[in-house]
Formats: C-alpha cells, structure tokens, sequence
C-alpha cells in the first residue's frame, strides 16, 4: 500500500490527531523543557503517567523529533542533547 509523506504526519479520516505525528512532535516539544536525548525523550514517554494517549513507537519518536527540527522548533544541543529554539520574543 502506498502512503505520502502528508498522509503519516497529518490526521485525516483514517488517522486520529493523537495519533498524528504533528501532534505527537507537539507533546514532545512540551517535554523540552530542558535539553534531553532522545533516549531521555523515550523513557518520558514510556512512562504510566507520560500524558499522551497512545504509546508510539521508537521509530514515531525519532520521526517526529525530525519533524521538529525541520519546521525549527529545536536544534541540537551538546553531547547529544536536543533543545528548544528559543525566538526573541519568548522568556525562558
């Protein structure tokens, strides 16, 4: 079966919004709080009390930290580590 890229990050009839790529990228930029790696991101995530619905897969996770990165939401931070842009009109 053929999937478009729009088709795995977008909700549409078939897909729920929680189970969007888009919205799973959203609930991990909440979790940058502070710069973490992915593996630190993952165990946020495989938590009982994470906050998210559903439990995505590594491969969701790392997708939608990439989705992040494109759309200049984070950047890369040292030993790893992923942060939050910051614009000049946010406070930290």
């Amino acid at each position: 079966m053929y999937m478009s890229i729009q088709t795995a990050i977008l909700p549409h009839k078939h897909v729920r919004f929680c189970d969007s790529m888009l919205a799973l990228a959203g609930f991990l930029r909440q979790l940058l709080e502070e710069p973490r790696t992915i593996d630190e991101l993952w165990s946020l995530m495989n938590r009982d009390n994470s906050g998210w619905t559903v439990q995505p897969t590594f491969t969701h996770l790392v997708f939608a930290v990439n989705i992040l990165f494109a759309i200049g939401q984070v950047e890369e931070a040292s030993n790893g580590r992923v942060r939050l842009v910051m614009n000049i009109n946010e406070t930290p």
